[in-house]
């Protein structure tokens, strides 16, 4: 029996050097023959940026695209032409970077904290502020609300703020240029759904053999990558030129939260929704049920 080919897409975080891949699974299933084991001829390309992977992806000239769920649920409630089959990665939580002078939240006094409007808008920040280290936002610590993670991490590195929250890709680059995390601040800011595994409605109708095979073999090759360190360090170094630190950091603080299951948790949605249509109130296992395959939901 011939292999079935299938074209999958990744772009990198935007803003972070051109070198970080939310999943670069891909690469290691390829190399170590996991994909063909499926009955599968995979080819993993990166593609950047987003809009340019959705024309890809509706043009037929690639079966499946891996992108940040803020973007795929917003595209799917403005065309209603996609579908998530899976999900590698449901949540990873924020950290909280700040300058090396600083060593723990109640340092924070008198300075000012970036952060993803509309992440701190679900987030207990005034309530954690308040109990972790005694500060009133607003009065001893402020706030300074920004569109997005990138302009977050700008404004730690470029000297306007002293402390920023942000995803861990992110912060692995500011350990890089010296910044230090805040190991006192607790997993409350969280990423819903940052990675996100996207066909065409019609494929899903289609393609559904050759999409679960795919989804079986990326999970074990997420099972390998887990389990194969040296391995891994190794594909992240020589494809994306990784430092061996900055390598180290993604594997044993990043790559740890990829999810072998590979679906979809409903609860996730909903929190998605929350920061992307705050003000619309949708029905999350609605949406769900409507954006997820039925075998790439979570039951």
């Amino acid at each position: 029996m011939s292999e079935q080919r299938l074209k999958v897409l990744y772009g990198k975080l935007e803003g972070a050097g051109g070198i970080f891949a939310r999943d670069p699974t891909g690469y290691l299933a390829i190399e170590v023959g996991i994909y063909e084991k499926h009955g599968l001829d995979v080819s993993w390309e990166h593609v950047q940026g987003t809009e340019e992977r959705y024309r890809r992806l509706e043009g037929g000239d690639a079966d499946v695209s891996f992108v940040v769920g803020r973007a795929s649920l917003q595209h799917f409630l403005d065309t209603g032409t996609t579908r998530i089959i899976g999900s590698s990665m449901n949540r990873c939580p924020y950290v909280l970077m700040a300058d090396a002078t600083l060593h723990s939240a109640g340092d924070l006094k008198g300075k000012t904290v970036a952060c993803r409007g509309t992440t701190a808008q679900i987030a207990p920040l005034t309530e954690t502020f308040a109990e972790r280290a005694g500060l009133k936002v607003g009065t001893d610590v402020e706030l300074t609300l920004l569109p997005g993670d990138q302009h977050a991490y700008e404004a730690l590195v470029g000297g306007t703020t002293l402390a920023a929250l942000m995803p861990r890709p992110f912060a692995f680059l500011c350990e890089e240029k010296g910044f230090r995390r805040l190991a006192d601040w607790p997993e409350i800011v969280d990423d819903p759904l940052p990675i996100t595994i996207e066909t065409l409605e019609q494929s899903v109708r289609q393609k559904e053999p050759v999409l679960i095979a795919f989804l079986n073999g990326h999970r074990e090759a997420v099972g390998y990558l887990k389990t194969h360190r040296a391995a891994t360090l190794h594909m992240l170094e020589a494809t994306f030129g990784y430092a061996p630190s900055l390598a180290a950091r993604t594997y044993d603080d990043y790559l740890v939260w990829l999810d072998e299951q590979l679906t979809v948790e409903p609860g996730q949605v909903a929190r998605l929704l929350d920061q992307i249509k705050p003000e619309e109130k949708l029905n999350a296992l609605e949406v769900a049920s409507r954006w997820v395959a039925p075998w790439g939901l979570r039951g």
